[in-house]
């Protein structure tokens, strides 16, 4: 490695594609990514977060041992390597929370002439302006990316990641999904409409240099030029983007109308902040705008 790369932090905003973008800069030639996607770095460095993360790092690390001794095949390398992964970051964790450079350093590892490497952690959007500008010194050249997905379709995604996580054997999924839904409009699950505030996040990426920041719609990335604007602004070729596959897209349920009117009054101001700062919205906004607002 002669030359140092560009580091990519993906701060992205949950259920917008993030997992997406991760899988689709692990398959490029151009870019080093490591087996593991959220490193949570940035948004765990204070001594009781980090404890904390180490903690479950030693239990995974553990398991994987366990999968990598009875596994067989090509899953063996596999599991290995999520494994030495797992102890490298452990390692990290477990050093001082003022040097960034082990942080550097595992992002490096085993790279061998990609002019990229990234971290993709959508919590990072949570992060002070102070730890973003933190983020900025890391290396010589840090480039970051936000994506957002229509704040209705966001919000009801994660609701239903929620609910299937959270029911057990006998409840109803339907239930399960608007109980929660519920309690985070009533301000009990904070988390759900804060991963999702657009406003918030936006005014904070002001602390970074304009030049190297890239906002992007989760719409774009399936039916614009999202990936081919990225690929600009990441220096890397454009790779045709499998536009097909979904991951983590969760169990699919209706969303009742009456339902979808209270969320959209509350995330209003997500559409509003998203068309100040990019000037324009997706199709899919307009329409649900429109349909909302009509």
């Amino acid at each position: 490695m002669t030359v140092s790369p560009t580091l990519l932090l993906g701060l992205g905003s949950t259920k917008s594609g993030t997992t997406w973008l991760y899988q689709y800069l692990a398959d490029h030639p151009q870019c080093h990514v490591r087996t593991r996607k959220e490193l949570h770095y940035f948004d765990s460095l204070a001594p009781d977060r980090r404890r904390q993360a180490a903690l479950r790092l030693s239990d995974q690390a553990t398991r994987l041992e366990r999968r990598h001794r009875k596994a067989k095949g090509g899953l063996k390398n596999k599991v290995f390597e999520r494994f030495k992964d797992a102890v490298d970051w452990l390692e990290v964790m477990s050093g001082p929370d003022d040097d960034d450079r082990a942080y550097w350093t595992y992002l490096n590892e085993d790279r061998t002439d990609q002019p990229l490497v990234a971290d993709i952690t959508p919590s990072y959007a949570l992060c002070t302006r102070q730890m973003m500008a933190r983020m900025v010194s890391v290396t010589e050249d840090v480039r970051f990316v936000y994506l957002m997905r229509d704040p209705v379709s966001r919000f009801w995604s994660h609701v239903r990641m929620n609910a299937d996580r959270q029911m057990k054997e006998d409840d109803s999924f339907q239930e399960t999904a608007l109980a929660i839904a519920e309690q985070a409009l009533e301000g009990k699950i904070p988390e759900l409409l804060a991963r999702g505030d657009y406003a918030k996040a936006l005014g904070k990426l002001e602390v970074l240099p304009s030049d190297k920041v890239l906002v992007l719609f989760y719409e774009d990335l399936f039916d614009g030029d999202g990936i081919a604007r990225l690929c600009r602004f990441l220096d890397i070729d454009f790779v045709s983007p499998d536009t097909e596959t979904r991951h983590h897209e969760g169990r699919r349920l209706k969303m009742p109308k009456s339902l979808q009117q209270r969320i959209f009054q509350e995330l209003l101001p997500q559409y509003e902040a998203a068309q100040e700062y990019l000037g324009r919205l997706p199709e899919a906004w307009q329409a649900r705008y429109a349909l909302l607002t009509a």
